[in-house]
């Protein structure tokens, strides 16, 4: 059974092997680890620490973790024993460390950020890439200042499946592209601490903090640049805390690109709970569409002119989520980012390539407030 990658909630699981993995030929791997801090470790801080610390082999150790949370430490101690915990950002960031983990509210990305940059780090940073559209501005500015490796958190790039929706729209199997969608209607939020998710001053809204990564799809996908947001949305359902910060829990927005092509989503979080919530995405072409079935890992392909009755099924061999949310492309960003770092390799979530995906988001929820189309 593949796992859904929108799968809400942790699974707190057994390792099934020490955290300083021995090669092939039973040793331990003879270059240097290279020593990571995370600041958070709920949830999604601990999947990172399990794919960096645990599953590496031997490429990353956690030394340090910076949490107020006792029950978390605990749990992240589990991954790590030694790890040395502050109660303090900024003191974990000029520790003795090469790399930081950044897995704490949105609201504090970008200052975590300028520092762990100017401690000379390198930095794999969650998304949003901000909470406002002067953040975004503030995060490109910290990154063209600087040859440390910055990586955002946006790992549905590198997963195969929608990689294959990449190369068949870049192969021109739909034509030219004209519009891309996502549909997910789903339960609310899992709880985080404090209920920061549900703070809009601390998450950004709903889109900024969760759809943020539709419409960095989108974006890659249609290989172009936003230019104009509209929206609409409100709050129905999902009241957890104060009315004057409570985040929405539905939206429809509506974003122009550079290029003429047109994107849509639509989000309700009091849909269908897990295991039955429902994402669909999308890409019409002037000959054809793609549209995701990922509970089957699979993707549909219709030519315009052709028998359009049953689809071409594309059958992409990805490898099922890990850890927090269970995301598909979750253990090969962590590979991704070692290589970048180790090796020096190229990789797909710059600062430059994911921040248009926040402006999207962050436009999105100004739109809503506003009633006005937010230019870009």
């Amino acid at each position: 059974m593949v796992t859904r990658w929108w799968a809400r909630g942790f699974q707190e699981y057994r390792l099934q092997f020490a955290c300083r993995p021995i090669d092939a030929e039973g040793t331990l791997p003879r270059f240097m680890s290279l020593k990571f801090g995370f600041i958070g470790v709920g949830a999604m801080g601990r999947s990172h620490m399990d794919l960096f610390h645990c599953q590496s082999n031997g490429r990353a150790v956690a030394t340090a973790i910076c949490s107020r949370n006792p029950d978390n430490i605990a749990k992240a101690k589990e991954f790590a024993p030694d790890v040395e915990v502050f109660d303090d950002e900024s003191k974990l960031i000029q520790a003795d460390l090469d790399v930081v983990v950044v897995s704490s509210p949105n609201s504090t990305h970008v200052k975590l950020a300028g520092e762990v940059i100017a401690a000379g780090k390198h930095l794999f940073l969650e998304k949003s890439c901000g909470i406002t559209l002067a953040e975004c501005d503030e995060l490109e500015r910290i990154s063209a200042g600087t040859d440390r490796v910055i990586m955002i958190g946006h790992e549905l790039r590198y997963s195969a499946f929608f990689r294959k929706i990449k190369e068949l729209v870049d192969a021109g199997e739909i034509g030219r592209p004209r519009m891309a969608w996502t549909k997910e209607f789903r339960g609310p939020f899992q709880p985080k601490s404090g209920n920061w998710i549900q703070n809009k001053t601390m998450s950004g809204g709903l889109m900024v903090d969760k759809n943020c990564h539709h419409f960095d799809m989108m974006n890659w996908w249609l290989d172009a640049k936003p230019k104009r947001v509209a929206a609409f949305g409100g709050l129905a359902v999902t009241k957890v805390v104060e009315p004057e910060v409570q985040v929405n829990d539905y939206s429809s927005v509506n974003i122009e690109y550079d290029n003429g092509a047109v994107g849509t989503l639509q989000v309700s979080m009091f849909a269908r709970d897990f295991p039955n919530e429902d994402l669909e995405m999308g890409i019409v072409g002037e000959s054809g569409v793609l549209q995701t079935r990922i509970s089957g890992i699979e993707i549909l392909q219709w030519k315009r002119g052709v028998d359009e009755g049953e689809p071409i099924v594309h059958e992409v061999d990805a490898k099922a989520g890990t850890g927090w949310g269970g995301h598909l492309g979750f253990a090969e960003i962590h590979e991704a980012f070692l290589d970048a770092i180790i090796e020096g390799k190229a990789h797909l979530t710059s600062v430059e390539e994911c921040v248009p995906g926040t402006r999207i988001a962050i436009a999105a929820e100004q739109s809503v407030a506003s009633g006005q189309i937010v230019t870009l």
